[in-house]
């Protein structure tokens, strides 16, 4: 409304001194009174073409029709602005007598630019409210689903975290208790942090050692862990469970490879510009490569992906007979 408001104003502010030069002592009132008596039909034609024209016609694209009504428009905004210069005259002198076309084609120049101009500043608000709109409801989606993807996430590793316990538990091994308490740590992770909309890389790092912990008690010595892991800025944030689903995925695919081991090598490198990690693993000799996308947790992260980091990662997987590998680089 105060929008509304100050731009008549501006209008008539800049009628005043435009035509001040012009104006013989003592006319400044009676201008101010004239411009006044044009207000009514200036704001009728804006409005009309605005709230009613605009909205039917222009904005589906039924470019006939709103030709038309914007030729109508400038057809009555013709005809009232003559009729109000006669109507102005009479309550000056008491004298009715027509006012020449020619006379009052500047004014009417005038009154089609202040309306196309108003006009214009709708559309463009009007534009600029829809697009924020729609950012907004793209980001609300974006987050809804980010949530149903962590939702789907966190019972999917408590799964696969509760049959490698089971595991142990069936062989009755002495390290069921360790699992346990590497379990308590990563479940006290996904309770607190998981939720969050970013943790420290750091964190992240930490969650990755401890499930894989979880796999060595589980496997013993025929797992060999590689690692090399360096993060230069401990202040960089990362979405939270962006690293364990390719650790889960290692182990889904992997195996024991022709050499008699279970080899895993992890690369992991960051600093301020950007994430480095790679991840393989060796596979079981005579396994036929399955689909590189296959299961939950991969899909799931390659979403999250894409909403959290839109051009902005890399993902490349290698599935062969020998290795599986998967390489991802974000760019702060």
């Amino acid at each position: 409304m105060l929008t509304h408001v100050l731009f008549w104003v501006l209008y008539i502010v800049s009628e005043y001194f435009a035509n001040l030069v012009h104006m013989y002592p003592g006319e400044n009132a009676h201008f101010l009174w004239a411009t006044l008596l044009s207000l009514p039909m200036l704001m009728a034609a804006t409005y009309f073409l605005a709230l009613f024209v605009v909205p039917r016609y222009l904005v589906p694209n039924k470019w006939f029709w709103f030709l038309l009504w914007a030729l109508v428009v400038a057809v009555f905004v013709f005809y009232s602005r003559i009729r109000w210069q006669e109507l102005v005259n009479f309550l000056r002198s008491d004298q009715y007598y027509p006012v020449p076309v020619n006379k009052m084609l500047k004014n009417i120049i005038r009154d089609y630019s202040i309306i196309a101009l108003a006009v214009c500043i709708y559309i463009i608000g009007d534009y600029r409210r829809k697009q924020k709109l729609n950012e907004e409801l793209i980001k609300a989606k974006a987050e809804a689903e980010i949530k149903l993807l962590k939702g789907q996430l966190h019972p999917h590793f408590l799964f696969n975290s509760l049959n490698n316990i089971y595991s142990l538990a069936l062989s009755k091994s002495d390290l069921t208790a360790d699992s346990i308490l590497k379990l308590t740590e990563l479940l006290d992770y996904l309770v607190y942090r998981a939720s969050l909309d970013s943790v420290p890389l750091a964190k992240e790092v930490q969650l990755l050692e401890n499930y894989l912990g979880l796999e060595q008690l589980r496997y013993g010595e025929k797992l060999q862990i590689s690692s090399d892991i360096e993060v230069q800025n401990d202040a960089i944030h990362v979405t939270p469970l962006i690293l364990l689903p390719f650790a889960e995925n290692c182990f889904k695919h992997g195996g024991v490879g022709q050499n008699g081991v279970f080899q895993v090598d992890i690369y992991l490198h960051s600093d301020h510009q950007q994430l480095l990690f790679k991840m393989s693993n060796s596979k079981k000799k005579g396994k036929a490569p399955q689909h590189a996308s296959g299961g939950l947790g991969l899909p799931n992260i390659q979403k999250r992906l894409n909403l959290l980091y839109p051009g902005r990662h890399q993902l490349l997987i290698s599935n062969t007979e020998e290795q599986y590998r998967v390489e991802l680089s974000i760019k702060f």
